[in-house]
């Protein structure tokens, strides 16, 4: 578990993903968490477009990174969810689901 400031990344695309990573890899200790509407990890459009679903690649080469990796670098990916609002004066995101997440730092992604 991390302590200490926390960024709330909204959105789960390819921008979501390497801004996580980006922040880890620049050595941000404190909590992120990646929210995202889809169902699926993030993954990159063309090659799901162009390889994936013309079958000449393996349902797994479209995604950022593997299964397993946002837990392993401490990122709370959560998948199925849609933010509701965002309070920016109260630093606070509220999910459609009612969940309540506090940030230092926000970013649509």
């Amino acid at each position: 578990m991390t302590t200490g400031p926390s960024f709330v990344i909204i959105g789960a695309s390819l921008a979501g993903a390497m801004a996580a990573q980006t922040l880890r890899e620049e050595g941000f200790v404190g909590r992120i968490a990646l929210l995202g509407e889809e169902p699926h990890r993030p993954y990159e459009r063309p090659p799901l477009s162009k390889d994936y679903l013309m079958g000449t690649s393996e349902r797994d080469s479209v995604f950022i990174h593997p299964e397993g990796w946002y837990a392993e670098h401490d990122i709370d990916l959560r998948l199925d969810t849609r933010v509701a609002s965002v309070d920016r004066a109260a630093h606070q995101v509220t999910t459609a689901a009612g969940d309540r997440l506090g940030y230092d730092k926000l970013l649509l992604a």
